[in-house]
């Protein structure tokens, strides 16, 4: 039997074409965004999972001419679109938009001149993670199925404001290493990565993480037991190898464009 998707026909041409596919052919997504779409979509997604502080909050992607595409300040991430993400050069200028440049790229422009291996940042103030920056810990990974963090989560707990200021915003990016996610203390959250996938795992993991975490926290001291190292790291490989986070991923996608093709235009 032959299944076909077609593509929503509110979507715009910067997004997907749509393609016949075999059932069983190993295909997950039957259309391919455009990039501004894949970012509209990442904020939507992220914000399902407790990313919402209203319209804090900011996506930058890193282009390969050195310019950066970012969400916009003025709309939230529950309702961003494609045609929302505004163009910025490598200093925050703005370039192309109908919204502002946020001041608070300071952070992610630190980031993207500090780490070339980042082509996503993510920050936020998600809802648990949120509590773990209040008390200033990192938050215990309990289950394998939020293993889903490379490395360390590390935590930054000098706290001295606004990220605005370009020295903050670097002391921020140097204490996470080389690590892919971190605790800013009485700030959120902030995560990296090299891709809008990866980036999207991690931030999901990062917050479902911190929730279960905090749940075994108020059960008292004496309970939960974190995973061991080892198990732990295997866990990493296998949920961050193969085509398990893709699916994940394409999944969720899906379940966006389903509830709102909108986010495409």
């Amino acid at each position: 039997m032959t299944n076909t998707i077609s593509r929503p026909a509110s979507a715009s041409t910067d997004t997907p074409s749509s393609k016949e596919v075999v059932g069983g052919d190993g295909q997950t997504l039957y259309f391919t965004p455009g990039l501004r779409a894949e970012i509209a979509l990442l904020a939507r997604m992220l914000a399902r999972e407790g990313y919402d502080d209203h319209n804090q909050g900011h996506i930058t992607y890193l282009q390969d001419d050195g310019t950066i595409l970012l969400t916009a300040w003025e709309v939230p991430w529950r309702e961003m679109k494609a045609s929302d993400i505004v163009h910025c050069d490598a200093d925050g200028n703005y370039l192309e938009g109908r919204w502002s440049v946020v001041p608070a790229v300071t952070l992610h422009l630190a980031t993207h001149r500090l780490r070339p291996d980042v082509r996503v940042a993510v920050h936020h103030h998600s809802t648990y993670g949120s509590i773990w920056a209040a008390i200033q810990e990192i938050p215990e990974d309990y289950l394998q199925s939020f293993a889903g963090i490379e490395g360390d989560l590390v935590l930054y707990d000098e706290f001295e404001g606004d990220v605005t200021y370009s020295e903050i915003a670097e002391r921020n990016v140097l204490a996470m290493g080389r690590n892919v996610a971190g605790v800013l203390a009485n700030h959120g959250v902030f995560v990296v990565a090299d891709s809008i996938r990866r980036a999207h795992q991690r931030a999901v993991h990062l917050e479902a993480r911190a929730k279960l975490a905090w749940q075994v926290k108020v059960l008292g001291a004496d309970k939960g037991v974190p995973m061991a190292p080892d198990a732990r790291e295997k866990m990493v490989r296998a949920i961050t190898n193969g085509r398990g986070g893709e699916r994940f991923y394409h999944a969720m996608i899906r379940r966006e464009v389903m509830a709102d093709p909108s986010v495409l235009m």
